[in-house]
């Protein structure tokens, strides 16, 4: 069995190499003399335990540097579990750490018995809490027509589209290509009052411009040139179910127009039609480009992104989702597994690594691609990175780190503009109190203007 892995966050050189000694029997376990060091080993390893020592450089004598590090890691490590290691005069310090969301302190002198116990309970919360997640994952994959998720984004996004499956309202879905729109279209559907009846896609981009009226709203026998029989629209063989519009920003401007007129009074007209036909057919649409922009450029009617722009999703790019990419990976691991016959026990650590790395610009269908593959020419009992081919792919890109700083950068910029540069309201807005908005504002070179 793997061993658990332990990092040990201590500027005393000789205190840390005290603690790998007493702890190495049981654990694999490293060190870090400072919050960068240990920042940059978190994005690399993926530990069930820190030890943390709140006195670190450049504030070795007091426990500002420490609490910083600590309020860092329990936001962006769900499971990962902190223990304080803290002198008797600093109890307070400890408290208060643990309001920030440690798992336990340990106070000096160590006792390195009773530590083992505190250490031992908290990998067993670590366990228990990723195997609820992965329940959690199952359970909402059923629901949600295989979209895996844990990440509050994901969640959030979920919960809305259970609410707006319960009405008629027309709903637009955007996202990066491979996102999964069209799955939580199909789902949408499934939970809503209109699950018996037809769920129809069309695809407004490969259909040529003289034939999408004809596919949509369907046409009379010899109601123009090659019209030998009647033809129902996609709209009709729609009726009482739902009409899912994929890459609805490709519909000619014409189109738009009666596809609004549908939209506001629920008929259509077939081509050589002499009575409109009344239709009851929920629209999805789709798209993965701006729409709001594509209407300032004058490329997609205002009106109708008003019209469908009722309830909007926005499903976000696995790259903002970077925690949900281990649950994916075991679930295609174990479907691609079963469908050619191979029993593969998991990913190798390296593995994980370069797949939290990757920038996955095809989203969650490279990833599936890249699995699918890995599990054909896979030599061992594990998938090595090698056979996710993602080496090539990641060399010139951004770290992880990097990534999350630029994010968690662009997120205090945005909260400061809204509250006009008040730090007391930013840091309201953000969860996080002022000296700890203070910190990330030096930490990311942010300069309030006067």
């Amino acid at each position: 069995m793997e061993q658990e892995r332990i990092l040990i966050v201590e500027d005393e050189t000789s205190m840390a190499k005290q603690l790998k000694w007493g702890l190495s029997d049981d654990y694999v376990v490293d060190i870090a003399a400072d919050a960068g060091a240990a920042n940059a080993y978190l994005n690399e390893h993926h530990p069930s335990v820190v030890l943390l020592d709140l006195g670190l450089p450049p504030f070795p004598d007091g426990a500002e540097e420490g609490l910083r590090l600590l309020d860092e890691i329990v936001r962006e490590k769900r499971h990962l579990k902190v223990i304080v290691i803290t002198g008797n005069t600093d109890r307070d310090t400890a408290v208060q750490a643990i309001a920030l969301g440690a798992y336990d302190f340990h106070l000096k002198p160590v006792v390195l018995g009773e530590l083992k116990i505190i250490i031992k309970r908290a990998i067993y919360l670590s366990k228990l809490e990723r195997q609820v997640a992965e329940y959690q994952c199952m359970a909402r994959e059923t629901l949600f027509q295989g979209m895996i998720a844990t990440t509050r984004p994901m969640m959030q996004l979920f919960e809305l589209a259970q609410k707006v499956a319960r009405t008629d309202f027309p709903v637009l879905i955007q996202g990066e290509s491979g996102t999964g729109k069209e799955r939580l279209a199909l789902a949408i559907h499934n939970l809503s009052a209109r699950y018996e009846e037809p769920f129809v896609i069309v695809d407004c981009g490969s259909i040529p411009e003289n034939l999408i009226e004809s596919e949509l709203f369907g046409h009379e026998k010899g109601s123009f040139t090659g019209a030998h029989a009647r033809q129902i629209g996609k709209i009709e063989r729609a009726r009482g179910g739902t009409l899912v519009l994929d890459e609805i920003g490709e519909l000619p401007l014409p189109m738009q127009v009666k596809l609004l007129r549908f939209l506001q009074e629920s008929t259509v007209e077939r081509i050589g039609g002499k009575e409109p036909i009344r239709v009851d057919t929920r629209v999805i649409a789709i798209s993965n480009i701006n729409l709001k922009q594509a209407v300032e450029e004058s490329r997609f009617r205002e009106d109708l992104f008003y019209r469908l722009n009722v309830v909007p999703l926005v499903v976000p790019p696995l790259k903002d989702r970077s925690d949900d990419i281990p649950h994916l990976a075991n679930h295609f691991l174990r479907v691609y597994g079963q469908e050619i016959g191979r029993r593969l026990k998991g990913f190798h650590p390296a593995a994980i690594d370069a797949m939290l790395c990757y920038h996955w610009p095809g989203n969650v269908r490279e990833l599936q691609n890249r699995i699918r593959r890995a599990v054909v020419v896979a030599e061992g009992t594990h998938i090595e990175s090698a056979d996710l081919d993602l080496a090539t792919q990641i060399a010139g890109r951004r770290t992880l780190k990097q990534a999350r700083d630029a994010a968690e950068a662009a997120v205090i910029k945005e909260a400061l503009a809204r509250r006009n540069y008040n730090i007391t309201k930013a840091a309201q807005e953000l969860d996080v109190s002022r000296p700890t908005l203070h910190d990330l504002l030096k930490k990311h070179g942010i300069v309030i203007p006067d």
